[in-house]
């Protein structure tokens, strides 16, 4: 029921005013013709007072997205291009979306993680990748950065060894992406290797959050948490206002518009219902004490 309502008054509202308007003057132009309306002066008084309710309220709706000549002070949306950013920015910032608040949320997410689940998870990755790298050794191509990377560092002694046949280039280069497959076909990861890590370096919460972090200690010299380092080169409030600020004043109207103008077509709604209540009343009142 209530969304047919919803339906019906989306529907009518755009034309409310103008049937209210052609049901009034129905009514006037009968009066002047002579034919009978039963309580013409009750239901035009009624009409006109929702007839100016519902067109002021459409004026003033109008004043805030269009700038007309004839209406001093309208365009208002236009007009406060400025103050309508740094105010939805502000509003943003404070009960949106805040640095307190995305931090809250990725808490929220770093829930403790068992040993056992993250022992599958990263062993599953690993067995998902192996052969890819393990392809990647014996292409030719890490043959020849293998073998050309012992010829610039194993200098004197690498030239001896490979002149005098002892170990040429070729084998060692066989020999040691042999050891390396090997040990990345046998390679898992155990619970011990997991504990160890988090025993030196916390959890992925403390990772992020805890200040004294080792790894920012040493190489970005900071005693904050990496969370805090984020967060101060994230500025909501300046990343809204660079971002509204790119658009044309026409546009920021548009945006705006574009998500209340359904809600503002109630207020010429409840502008003609109300205008018709307080005709009523006026009606009642006029009525209940006669001159």
């Amino acid at each position: 029921m209530g969304m047919r309502v919803r339906r019906l008054v989306d529907m009518t509202a755009p034309y409310l005013n103008f049937i209210v308007f052609l049901f009034l003057a129905a009514v006037l132009l009968s009066s002047f013709v002579g034919l009978p309306v039963p309580y013409a002066p009750v239901i035009v008084q009624l009409l006109l007072g929702g007839f100016i309710g519902g067109i002021t309220n459409k004026i003033a709706i109008t004043m805030l997205f269009e700038r007309k000549w004839f209406l001093p002070g309208s365009g208002v949306l236009l007009k406060e291009h400025r103050r309508i950013i740094h105010s939805l920015a502000e509003t943003v910032e404070s009960h949106l979306i805040n640095s307190e608040m995305i931090q809250e949320e990725i808490r929220k997410l770093l829930q403790p993680v068992k040993i056992e689940n993250a022992e599958k998870i990263m062993n599953s990755v690993i067995d998902e990748f192996r052969d890819d790298v393990i392809g990647y050794l014996r292409s030719d191509g890490t043959r020849k950065e293998i073998a050309s990377g012992l010829r610039d560092n194993l200098g004197f002694l690498g030239k001896f060894l490979n002149v005098t046949r002892i170990k040429e280039y070729e084998e060692m280069t066989e020999t040691i992406i042999a050891e390396l497959e090997s040990r990345l076909s046998g390679f898992r990861v155990s619970k011990q290797m997991l504990v160890k890590t988090i025993q030196r370096m916390g959890t992925l919460e403390d990772f992020l959050f805890r200040p004294h972090n080792e790894l920012l200690m040493k190489h970005y010299q900071t005693e904050r948490s990496l969370i805090q380092l984020v967060f101060e080169k994230i500025n909501i409030r300046q990343m809204v206002i660079d971002r509204l600020s790119s658009y044309e004043p026409s546009q920021v109207r548009d945006i705006i518009e574009d998500n209340i103008r359904a809600h503002l077509l109630w207020l010429e709604v409840f502008g003609v219902i109300l205008g018709m209540i307080c005709s009523g009343a006026l009606l009642l009142v006029t009525a209940a004490f006669p001159s």
